[in-house]
């Protein structure tokens, strides 16, 4: 093939057209050219052998150019179909098919990278002909796709896409320069060939800002031909003006910099046009030769642009001037345009802040999967679909009618989809309200028993709904007439309804009444409240009635039975002698019951106030009346006993009293009762008096039972003691004058005395048992020696402590006190199992204070069977014969406590 070129005029190029003095110089000049392209370049021969690459390629192949390119692409392949798993031949490329040499469709490939990574790209190529038009050589561009969609809006070739092909013949025509002269001459002439056909307007200038190379493009823009336009300053081609505007990139670029940039430019022809241009230095920042210009016609590009926002913003005005919800979605579900009452639906403030929005980030989880399913649903089936969702209007639910259908584009591909909704929240919630206004008649004329009807005046027939045959027993459906409702009212009921029904007719005014039915379907009797009015018009023969009938059986019922129990209340309270009364605070005024009337002699119905029942109290106990009541007043309860005067008897009365209160806590009025106690009183001072005499005896009894105590003591120990200490001294004589000599006889005398001696301490425990002596000392030295006794007897450690104050105690009280601790000590000793017992008495406040504590078990106190322990008893009415009182605490597992105090000058209750 390179045999076959045909050289004439191209080796004179150099010095002719660039003004280069040697191949190699315009061979570095287009290597520039092809390393500045982002895109990768490859380019193969007509039997498909790579020949060469730019860098672009390297990086993406992950290759070396400096390689034998034919033996390192032949030994593996890069390109696969987009499985990843086919390998795809490179005369498979829809660019090797046609003999033409504009670029063909891309097609979707995958490349696997010297290091295994893949990356998926976009393959397009063209044939390169030479000047005689025959393709020698194929030109193959790989662009990755992984970009976003905006980054795919602006992939619009411009002109670093068209200079690609330009680089790729430049790769090209470096490496057949390593190998032979002639094959750089081909590259060079395919490069200007390329350069020439491009629509972009490509240049090459010094740093003296001197023209070296412009394409035909260049030329024909500015209206220069290729030799007038070398070897000219900048400023002469682009004009003053627009040197003036270029300078600043120029400056920059000559200093190492590239420059992109907009820029109008009227043209030869007196055109204005928008222009794309790249500025690119020629070599490092210190060593600029020169600058490559790049600059790509974009007027087309620029009114396609404004067409397509004029479109945008005619169709954002559309859709904002819809009154519905508008939006529109991607296949994805990423919302990609919406009208302005979405974004305020969703309280989004502009349309930039949509991008890669999807429903997941507006809406509760649930409701965003509702929406893709459907959404999902419009795609596959292609069909539009019409619902009712729920929604959001800046954060308040609401309901709406929604459109949705698929976007299709005239591939027949599906996009996405599209929606419109109309918000139904408010006539959804009439229609919910009705629903449920109708419903809760419904439901409450049932309940209630209410029957509904219509009377036609002119044909003198009804028309019933249900209730109302239900209500008279009827089957449903049954023509009614006036005779056939005539038939069921009790004959004594009928003239009285028949009147009203006049009335109603002839006064055109509402109408109430009672009348009673025997039922037909089972003929109980029923009471019916009615009401009815008159519809129409009063001067036409169109007239009806319209009414209610209610069963009122039941309420009937009820209210006589509420006649019958308010009656036996009033004969329970007669019985009971229990009136009851009620206050109201802010009227001041007093309901009295009829036997609160009968307990104060008041004749019934007489207007009562507080100062009328005050004057009846007894006038002793009117203060105490007051005092107790205005406590009442402030909360404290009420629940007194007082005497009343009624026509000069004095009675007694308990009174309870309990406050109403308001919504909002202020009290309205109390509600009470006064019961009359007046026997009860008489009853309890009677009992009271018996109570009395029992303890004046009981404590006769105890008194006349320590006197006897103390008279056996005193005869035990006097008596039986003496008698019993001089049989033991006839005893020892005994021994002394028989026994010296008589051993068995001096034993027997010894076992009888010991026996003797024995005798005599049983003898001194009695009477100790009876009356201890030591109570004749006083009452601490008696509760020592009962203290000390107590613990050498069961072991349980026993304190007693006392003041030093003198006790000058009557020895009736020492002997009740004395007795009480007795008692309880014994009731320690059998009931409490306790480790410890302290014993305190003491002087305090003009009363003798007695107190015993164990650490025992103790029990409930206010359990029944306690009240009725003997041992306890007895300790409370001991006390009390001196007019003193006793206090026992005691809780499971906590011991028990007795407190007993008693007068130092006790009242004694005596016969």
């Amino acid at each position: 093939m390179l045999a076959s070129l045909n050289y004439s005029g191209f080796v004179e190029m150099p010095n002719s057209r660039l003004n280069l003095t040697q191949f190699e110089y315009e061979t570095d000049l287009l290597y520039g050219i092809i390393d500045s392209i982002k895109e990768a370049v490859i380019v193969f021969d007509a039997t498909f052998t790579v020949i060469g690459i730019n860098r672009a390629a390297e990086l993406l192949l992950g290759i070396r150019s400096n390689l034998n390119l034919p033996a390192v692409w032949g030994n593996r392949h890069y390109l696969f179909s987009p499985d990843g798993v086919t390998p795809f031949p490179i005369e498979h490329l829809p660019c090797f098919k046609t003999a033409n040499s504009s670029m063909t469709e891309t097609i979707e490939l995958l490349v696997k990278r010297a290091n295994g990574t893949e990356v998926p790209v976009s393959v397009s190529g063209r044939g390169l002909p030479d000047r005689n038009g025959v393709i020698s050589a194929w030109l193959a561009v790989l662009a990755a796709t992984d970009t976003s969609p905006r980054d795919a809006i602006n992939s619009i070739p411009n002109s670093a896409n068209t200079l690609a092909n330009a680089i790729a013949i430049s790769e090209y025509a470096e490496n057949l320069l390593l190998e032979k002269e002639a094959a750089i001459l081909e590259s060079q002439q395919i490069l200007r060939s390329v350069l020439n056909h491009m629509p972009a307007m490509i240049g090459y200038w010094d740093k003296n800002l001197i023209n070296k190379f412009g394409n035909r493009a260049y030329e024909e823009w500015f209206g220069f031909s290729a030799e007038n336009l070398l070897g000219k300053h900048i400023r002469e081609v682009i004009g003053d003006q627009l040197y003036v505007l270029n300078k600043p990139f120029i400056d920059a670029v000559l200093g190492g910099q590239a420059q992109y940039f907009e820029r109008t430019i009227v043209n030869f022809s007196g055109e204005t046009r928008y222009t794309q241009t790249a500025y690119l230095p020629d070599g490092p920042e210190e060593q600029v030769k020169g600058f490559f210009v790049l600059v790509t016609d974009i007027t087309e590009l620029k009114f396609v642009q404004k067409r397509i926002g004029e479109s945008e913003a005619s169709l954002q005005a559309m859709y904002d001037s819809l009154p519905f919800l508008a939006w529109m979605k991607d296949k994805d579900g990423k919302y990609i345009h919406a009208n302005k009452h979405w974004l305020q639906a969703v309280n989004i403030d502009n349309l930039q802040d949509l991008a890669d929005v999807t429903d997941f980030d507006i809406w509760p989880e649930d409701l965003a999967k509702h929406y893709l399913a459907v959404d999902r649903e419009v795609m596959s089936t292609r069909q539009q679909v019409s619902l009712t969702e729920r929604a959001f209007d800046a954060g308040r639910e609401t309901w709406t009618e929604t459109i949705k259908a698929p976007i299709i584009d005239n591939k027949d591909s599906v996009l996405g989809t599209i929606g419109l909704a109309r918000d139904i929240t408010a006539s959804r919630g009439a229609e919910e309200q009705l629903r449920n206004y109708s419903e809760r008649l419904r439901l409450a004329t049932k309940a209630a028993a209410i029957g509904i009807c219509e009377w036609n005046l002119s044909l003198a027939v009804a028309d019933w709904d249900e209730r109302m045959y239900q209500i008279f027993g009827i089957p449903p459906g049954t023509p009614i007439d006036y005779q056939t409702w005539a038939d069921l009212v009790l004959a004594e009921d009928l003239p009285h309804a028949e009147a009203k029904l006049r009335n109603l007719i002839r006064d055109q005014q509402e109408e109430h009444w009672e009348f009673r039915i025997r039922r037909k379907s089972d003929g109980a009797l029923r009471f019916i409240q009615a009401s009815a009015i008159i519809a129409g018009n009063p001067k036409s023969d169109a007239q009806k009635i319209v009414g209610v009938n209610i069963d009122v059986t039941n309420f009937k019922l009820i209210e006589n039975a509420l006649r019958e129990s308010e009656a036996h209340l009033a004969n329970a309270q007669a019985q009971a002698h229990l009136g009851s009364w009620s206050l109201d605070i802010g009227e001041n005024s007093l309901k009295w019951s009829d036997e609160n009337y009968r307990i104060f002699d008041t004749p019934l119905g007489t207007p009562i106030t507080y100062e009328d029942f005050l004057a009846c109290v007894h006038p002793d106990d009117r203060v105490f009346v007051q005092k107790t009541w205005q406590a009442a007043m402030q909360g404290e309860p009420y629940d007194i006993q007082h005497r009343i005067l009624t026509n000069g008897k004095v009675k007694w009365l308990r009174r309870r009293a309990e406050p109403e209160f308001a919504g909002d806590g202020s009290l309205v009025r109390y509600i009470g009762t006064s019961q009359d106690i007046t026997e009860l009183k008489e009853i309890e001072k009677n009992l009271e008096s018996s109570r009395l005499q029992l303890r004046q005896l009981a404590a006769r009894r105890e008194k006349a039972r320590e006197e006897e105590r103390k008279r056996m003591a005193r005869e035990v120990h006097d008596e039986l003691g003496q008698m019993l200490t001089a049989l033991r001294m006839e005893i020892s004589l005994l021994r002394i004058k028989f026994a010296i000599n008589n051993q068995g006889l001096s034993d027997q005398i010894r076992n009888i005395m010991e026996l003797l001696d024995q005798t005599i301490q049983v003898t001194r425990d009695v009477a100790t048992s009876l009356r201890p002596s030591a109570i004749e000392m006083g009452v601490v030295p008696a509760l020592e020696w009962l203290a000390r006794k107590f613990s050498e007897q069961s072991g349980i450690q026993c304190d007693l402590s006392y003041s030093e104050d003198d006790f000058n105690m009557d020895e009736e009280c020492a002997i009740v006190i004395f007795r009480i601790a007795q008692e309880s000590l014994t009731n320690v000793l059998r009931h409490a199992a306790a480790s410890k017992v302290s014993v305190s008495v003491n002087l305090d406040s003009g009363h003798y204070c007695l107190e015993i504590y164990d650490n025992g078990r103790g029990f409930d106190a206010n359990a029944p069977n306690k009240t009725k322990s003997f041992g306890l008893i007895g300790i409370r009415e001991r006390s009390l014969m001196l007019g003193g009182e006793t206090n026992i605490s005691s809780v499971p597992g906590q011991g028990t406590s007795i407190q007993v105090r008693i007068p130092v000058n006790p009242t004694r209750q005596e016969l």
